[in-house]
Formats: structure tokens, C-alpha cells, sequence
């Protein structure tokens, strides 16, 4: 319970700094845009070649079929690969003008675009591993019983926990991806117990917020009943999806936050701005005065 208490405590401190600060809820808005506008890209062609597939395994017609399941299974990893970019490029926009917050700086969107611009090469290195890991996983489960899913389902979350804080590694150590990579496992082992944690209690405010967000609906809906007319549904609707929107938007802006702190005490020492000392000390196994880079 004493973690839980620790971790909600950062928790409301990352929304501070996020209420302090609001434009930083712009870049989780323009990846949402910018991930809707790859979905759309991909939707046709990987449903067209889906359709041509089965249409070519019920006339008999193997190589069409083969043919059109390997563009498929391209496309598919193209989406990933595309996905991941976008998500990556704008949460290292996130955490560079996180960084300059906790700095006592006053940080703009063009600066963070501009960080992320400057990592291009390693952003895109880095979504292709993932995308890679993603497909392979994918693959698997598609392959397996329950009882491999639910491997394949650990295998997942083992790999989530490995990367958490693969983005401002990249940003402010300026490595590769497998190095990143390396030094994220190295950090979450220090971190690991309040971190997960944290993740999990923001997974439950985000289910709470979600179900809070569903009540204009329902009470559209019993409007719509009661009075025999279409608008309060719709009204309430609209504003249900609205809110579900935002608190997406919040939630992933306060997910970056919090890694870009727990990072940054842990590679300097430093107490970022907005945040406590003694919540972010909990937060790493070496009960130490501070936690130098070379250490980790």
C-alpha cells in the first residue's frame, strides 16, 4: 500500500507539471492525428489484400493467395513500423520540453519537434526494432493454443517493461537503439517496483476517468428514451467521446512526464521541477543520497 501511496503521489505531481504547462498535451494530440492518418493510409490496401486472399483460397488459385498474404504480412509491419515512428517521434518532443520544464526553462512545441527532428535516424532505428519485435510477437500468438498466448501475452509485458525508458535515453544520451535499449533494463532495475506501479495506477485512472466519461452517454440515453427524441443520445454521445478523447490525451502526456522524472533523478540525482525529492528517492532500490549515471 506504501507504494501504491509513493506512486500516486507522482502520479499528481506529473499532472502538475502537465496543468503548469499545457501545451506539452499538444504532442499526444498530434501523434493521435498523425496515427489516425497511417491507419487510414493502411486500412485499404491491407483489407483489399486480405479480401483478394480469400477469394484466391476459395477458387483454388495457391500462388495469388501466397502472393497476396506475404503483402499482407508487409503491410502489416509497415503499419507497425510507420506507428511506432510517429508514437516515438512525438514522445521524444514530449520529453525534451519536459526536460527544459524541469530545468525552470519555458519550453515550446517548435523546440520539442526540433529535438525530435535532430533524432530522426536513431527514432526511426528504434521503431523499426520494436515494429520488428511487435510483428514477431503478433505472429506467434497468431500461431499458438490458449496456453502460448498467454506466454506470448508475458513475453509482451516482460518487453514493455524492458523499454520504458528507451525514449529519453534516446533524447538525452543520444545512443543507439540496441544501446538504448540495454540502458532502459539497466534504469527500470533501479526503478522498477514504483515505476510499474505507477503504470498500473495510471492504467486504473484511466479506467475510472473512462467510465466516468461514459455517464453523459448513459444519460443521453435514458433522455432519449424517456422523451422519445434522438438529440440527447447524441448529445451525450458527443460529449462522451469528447471526454474519452481528453482523458487519452492527458493520461499519455502524464505517462511521459513521469518517465522523463524518474529518468532524470535516476542519471543525475537532480530533482526535476514540480517533483519531491523523497517520492522520486522511493522510487529506486539504492537507498543513496543520489544516484550518479555512471552507477546505473
Amino acid at each position: 500500500m506504501a507504494m501504491f501511496k509513493k506512486s500516486g503521489a507522482l502520479l499528481t505531481q506529473s499532472f502538475r507539471v502537465l496543468r503548469e504547462d499545457k501545451k506539452l498535451i499538444v504532442f499526444p494530440l498530434l501523434s493521435a492525428l498523425a496515427c489516425g492518418a497511417v491507419l487510414v493510409s493502411f486500412a485499404t490496401p491491407i483489407i483489399f489484400s486480405g479480401i483478394i486472399e480469400d477469394l484466391s483460397n476459395k477458387n483454388g488459385k495457391e500462388g495469388i493467395s501466397l502472393a497476396m498474404k506475404a503483402l499482407g504480412a508487409g503491410l502489416s509491419f509497415l503499419f507497425y513500423f510507420a506507428t511506432y515512428t510517429v508514437m516515438v517521434y512525438f514522445n521524444t518532443a514530449l520529453v525534451s520540453c519536459a526536460m527544459e520544464r524541469f530545468d525552470g526553462k519555458t519550453p515550446t512545441v517548435r523546440g520539442g519537434l526540433h529535438a525530435a527532428n535532430s533524432l530522426l535516424g536513431p527514432i526511426i532505428g528504434w521503431s523499426l526494432l520494436a515494429a520488428t519485435v511487435g510483428t514477431i510477437l503478433r505472429a506467434i500468438e497468431e500461431r499458438v493454443g490458449f496456453v502460448g498466448k498467454i506466454v506470448v501475452g508475458l513475453v509482451g509485458a516482460a518487453w514493455s517493461i524492458a523499454t520504458y525508458f528507451v525514449v529519453p535515453i534516446l533524447l538525452v544520451e543520444r545512443t543507439g537503439p540496441t544501446t538504448a535499449l540495454k540502458r532502459s533494463v539497466e534504469v527500470m532495475t533501479k526503478s522498477w517496483g514504483t515505476a510499474l506501479v505507477s503504470n498500473i495506477g495510471l492504467g486504473l485512472l484511466m479506467v475510472l476517468a473512462y467510465v466516468a466519461a461514459t455517464i453523459p452517454a448513459f444519460l443521453g440515453l435514458a433522455l432519449t428514451i424517456k422523451l422519445e427524441h434522438w438529440v440527447p443520445i447524441a448529445v451525450g454521445g458527443a460529449v462522451t467521446i469528447a471526454m474519452i478523447f481528453l482523458v487519452a490525451l492527458v493520461t499519455s502526456a502524464m505517462q511521459m512526464i513521469l518517465i522523463a522524472a524518474l529518468y532524470r533523478f535516476a542519471s543525475t540525482g537532480n530533482v526535476p521541477s514540480g517533483f519531491v525529492e523523497n517520492d522520486l528517492r522511493s522510487a529506486f532500490a539504492p537507498k543513496k543520497p543520489a544516484v550518479n549515471a555512471a552507477e546505473i
